[in-house]
């Protein structure tokens, strides 16, 4: 006569401390989960639903920066333009329609560019820049110069002590204010 025991070392099953999962025996065999397949089979198929349900819709690609953005804004008194900053100090001026450049500074700063706003007030298309090297400019499409080479000139520009991080603009006052890293 055959006798058949359960052996079970206690070490595989005993937690090491309070925060470790407790290891619970696994039969595995399909005969004894006859509903597995089916389960795994619902599982996935709500996941792929969730998945779908929660997707948000790609819209576009605005393609033209060698490097990447760092900076945008959107204008709020033209929802068809944003301005974006990227990492090889180039500003450009989006529009979301035709997703075309409406107008470029390539070299606008000396690094990346870590902040752009605009300036409010809708008969002004003045917008601010800050960059890693210590400049905050201000940018007219209308009113700035352009250089010899063509490409457009800041109408004003302020140096820092420290590179700056961020720039927002007052609503009602001809008012600007910078973020950095270190406190003065």
């Amino acid at each position: 006569m055959k006798v058949k025991a359960l052996s079970r070392s206690t070490a595989d099953y005993t937690r090491e401390t309070k925060s470790d999962i407790q290891r619970l025996p696994r039969n595995i065999d399909p005969a004894l989960h006859p509903l597995e397949r089916a389960r795994e089979y619902k599982r996935a198929l709500n996941a792929a639903k969730l998945e779908r349900m929660f997707a948000k819709p790609f819209l576009a690609s605005l393609s033209g920066h060698i490097d990447g953005i760092y900076s945008m804004a959107k204008n709020p008194w033209d929802l068809d333009q944003i301005i974006t900053g990227s990492g090889d100090g180039e500003l450009r001026i989006w529009s979301l329609e035709s997703q075309e450049t409406m107008w470029r500074a390539p070299a606008a700063h000396r690094g990346i560019v870590r902040g752009v706003c605009n300036v409010p007030g809708g008969a002004t298309d003045r917008f601010l820049s800050v960059g890693a090297d210590k400049l905050v400019k201000v940018w007219s499409r209308s009113e700035g110069s352009v250089a010899s080479d063509g490409t457009p000139e800041a109408v004003a520009t302020y140096s820092g002590k420290h590179a700056f991080a961020a720039v927002d603009h007052h609503r009602n006052r001809s008012m600007f204010a910078t973020g950095s890293s270190l406190i003065e």
